[in-house]
């Protein structure tokens, strides 16, 4: 029988941003079950070939292990499909067993809400992240924001480098002093994303001009990069119960980006 420590074990470190990587290290997802998967939970945009239904199994997974959220039979185990269900409200789940010899060490044969298991496993908490510190220093990580990645701020190429991380600075406080952070997954665990509004604040219910995840550390804020506002939609979305409960703008953007965004972007 499959032990919860055998599959602590199997699933490995969760600091990593290679998400899909390590889901398949620990298990063998054929693409017809992840397929039937999409199509009976509630219908809504996984992007090209389901990737973002991939990151949000890959986190999920590994929270339901770390988090003991798993039944067993003599030779499978059994997860929570996250917090999917079907258009009727039923919980989906997934079913497992040992893998092939040489390959992953587990693998993948049902997802579905009707399943033959002893005990029905719960879906997993999603953590909360951190408190975010009143007046902290925010340090960014300038030549990769600004520099790497100057097409996404072209309105502030002509302003001088300083200018434009006190832009993005102020933004940023603007945008947690009115509490429009949302609940985020980067590098390995929750944080926040916070919209950047740049050129206009006259309706913070429209799509911000960037957005920027920033990792809550101790006696400051860090800021890797800036994002056009449909990237960070997958990492968002194993965040929330449902896709509806991100902001609407969020979904209007990745709608309108989905079907040319890639796995690595």
């Amino acid at each position: 029988m499959p032990t919860i420590e055998q599959l602590r074990n199997d699933i490995g470190d969760g600091y990593t941003n290679h998400l899909i990587d390590r889901l398949h290290k620990f298990a063998y997802i054929p693409d017809k079950i992840l397929g039937e998967l999409a199509e009976q939970a509630l219908n809504e945009n996984w992007g090209r070939n389901l990737h973002v239904l991939k990151k949000y199994l890959a986190v999920h997974i590994a929270w339901s292990i770390e988090q003991g959220k798993v039944t067993f039979s003599e030779d499978q185990f059994y997860l929570a499909a996250g917090n999917l269900q079907t258009r009727y409200g039923t919980p989906l789940y997934l079913v497992f067993v040992q893998g092939e010899p040489g390959r992953s060490p587990w693998k993948l044969i049902k997802a579905g809400s009707h399943i033959n298991a002893p005990s029905l496993p719960a879906p997993p908490d999603i953590p909360k992240g951190p408190n975010v510190p009143k007046g902290v220093e925010i340090v960014m990580q300038h030549d990769h924001m600004l520099k790497d990645n100057e097409d996404r701020v072209s309105f502030l190429k002509n302003a001088p480098p300083v200018a434009q991380m006190c832009a993005i600075s102020g933004a940023i406080q603007w945008s947690l002093n009115r509490e429009l952070q949302l609940p985020y997954w980067y590098h390995g665990k929750m944080n926040y994303l916070v919209p950047l509004y740049l050129k206009d604040r006259e309706n913070i219910a429209n799509a911000p001009d960037l957005v920027a995840p920033i990792q809550v550390m101790e006696e400051m804020l860090l800021v890797r990069t800036v994002l056009e506002p449909h990237m960070p939609y997958a990492n968002s979305r194993v965040s929330v119960k449902r896709h509806d409960q991100l902001p609407p703008w969020m979904i209007h953007t990745w709608n309108v980006h989905a079907d040319e965004t890639e796995l690595d972007d």
